[in-house]
Order: structure tokens, then C-alpha cells, then sequence
């Protein structure tokens, strides 16, 4: 079987490292579950994309009040416009 990989070297490799030590004693501290580098790379991509997920829930839901958020403070300026025309 051939596999693709991924070398990573100095500062990169050690801040994988870090990161995914970080995420072993996490998992540990919250459900007593050890687990292997594979596993808290596996658990670390889940939660990025979990991530990615909800943001682009966020962007969703923000895109369609977008218009109407335009034209409320478009109406206001227009109101204040006017105002100053008035006086």
C-alpha cells in the first residue's frame, strides 16, 4: 500500500508537537480516554472543522439580514438628510 505523508520539521513540527500534548491531557482530564498521536490529530482536525461549521452557519445567517440591516441605516441617513433639509 502506498500512503501520501507529511514531514514536518522545527518549529512547525515541535508546535504539532505541543498542540497535540495540549489535546491528549485534555481528552485525558475530560473522559480519563489516552490517546495516541494519530487520535489527538484526528480529535484536533474535528474540532477545527466543527469550527469551520459553525462559522459558516454565522456567515449564513448574518448574509441574510445584510439587506435588511442595509436598508435600515440607509433609511435612517435618508431621515437625517431630510432633517437637516428641514430646518
Amino acid at each position: 500500500m502506498i500512503q501520501n505523508g507529511l514531514i514536518i520539521t522545527g518549529s512547525e513540527g515541535e508546535l504539532l508537537s505541543r498542540t497535540l500534548a495540549i489535546v491528549k491531557t485534555k481528552a485525558y482530564k475530560e473522559s480519563e480516554a489516552s490517546l495516541d498521536d494519530a487520535q489527538a490529530l484526528d480529535t484536533l482536525v474535528s474540532c477545527f472543522r466543527t469550527t469551520e461549521k459553525q462559522e459558516q452557519e454565522k456567515e449564513t445567517h448574518h448574509a441574510y439580514l445584510s439587506p435588511l440591516r442595509k436598508r435600515l441605516v440607509l433609511g435612517t441617513l435618508l431621515d437625517r438628510a431630510g432633517g437637516a433639509d428641514r430646518e
